[in-house]
């Protein structure tokens, strides 16, 4: 194992990292890409790609590292529109592997390169995917222990993955989200009317999603429709009346809002990561009072949305505190 500094400390970047837009855009592009691929290079040489199967014929792509006599499996899940070889996701699974866990970098239906894999498009509400996936996984590949890191959307997933685990043939014996989707409808309003960056660049990597989409099943006929949308709210409109099982915008939110109620079924040790200057996730929606004895919140005042740049060589406190919360107990 490699030494790590306390990440029991709190987090502090310094001063030219302390703008919330800074730290999100430098935590993903440029630089930190470059050297986060230079990093893992051998991790992702060394992954296995595995197709997990999830419920009613779903496919799901993942790429494994085992690691020898560990007995433990850290199972990643990125963000919206992101993919198994985000930074984020890279970073964090090398350096609990450099801890000896194996690691599963798991992709969403339509994620990455896996539009080929399932006719029906990715929508929030697909929980069975990832229930059933894990499931598979588990089945594949036993361990000791098994711990579930997501990030923004991809910590919604995971917290209600934890919470749907007594209905479930898997175990996860410990959570964390970092800076998780609690209200939809909220982040979305959040997107469309914040720091324009932010929407464009959702809406420019949905669209070329589900414009690869097309290529594989032709029978999608949206094309010249998607020309004429140009934000988050018309994509919206126009995709969840006739994409997913809802008729509106607010009922297919509600359907993964992770309120109070839900949160409070939570079984398993879990832990919300999140940050005062969280541009996309308002931090007012994440509970602040205890929900159940299972979950515990960490607010931070810096870090914007997932990213907790700790220092200019673009390292990640978030990488650190996983690490510790991702000890077995003795």
């Amino acid at each position: 194992m490699t030494d790590l500094p306390d990440s029991s400390m709190p987090f502090t970047p310094p001063l030219g990292l302390r703008n919330r837009h800074i730290q999100n855009i430098a935590s993903s592009v440029g630089l930190r890409k470059w050297l986060v691929n230079q990093q893992t290079r051998e991790l992702q040489k060394d992954s296995q790609p595995v197709i997990l199967q999830g419920e009613n014929n779903a496919r799901l792509q993942g790429f494994y590292n085992p690691q020898d006599k560990a007995d433990s499996l850290v199972i990643f899940l990125h963000g919206w529109e992101g993919s198994s070889d985000s930074s984020y996701i890279l970073s964090g699974a090398k350096t609990l592997f450099d801890q000896g866990h194996a690691v599963f970098r798991l992709n969403f239906r339509d994620h990455g390169d896996t539009h080929h894999l399932n006719r029906e498009l990715f929508n929030s509400t697909r929980l069975s995917d990832i229930t059933g996936a894990i499931a598979d996984l588990q089945q594949k590949y036993p361990h000791k222990h098994y711990y579930l890191a997501g990030f923004s959307l991809g910590g919604n997933f995971a917290l209600r993955t934890t919470i749907a685990q007594t209905e479930h043939a898997y175990r996860i014996d410990r959570t964390v989200a970092i800076c998780p989707v609690i209200c939809p409808h909220d982040t979305m309003n959040n997107l469309s009317s914040g720091f324009p960056l932010y929407e464009k660049y959702f809406v420019r990597k949905w669209k070329q999603s589900l414009l690869k989409k097309t290529k594989h099943f032709p029978e999608y006929d949206y094309i010249d429709r998607l020309k004429q949308v140009s934000n988050l709210k018309e994509m919206n409109e126009f995709f969840i009346p006739v994409y997913t099982p809802f008729n509106d915008c607010e009922t297919y939110f509600d359907a993964y809002h992770l309120r109070e109620e839900r949160l409070g079924k939570l079984t398993t040790p879990t832990t919300i990561i999140t940050s005062e200057d969280d541009p996309i996730v308002r931090v007012n929606m994440v509970p602040r009072t205890p929900l159940s004895d299972h979950l515990h919140v960490e607010v931070t005042r810096y870090g914007s949305h997932c990213a907790f740049l700790k220092n200019f060589k673009m390292q990640s406190w978030i990488d650190d505190r996983l690490v510790s919360l991702f000890q077995p107990k003795k």
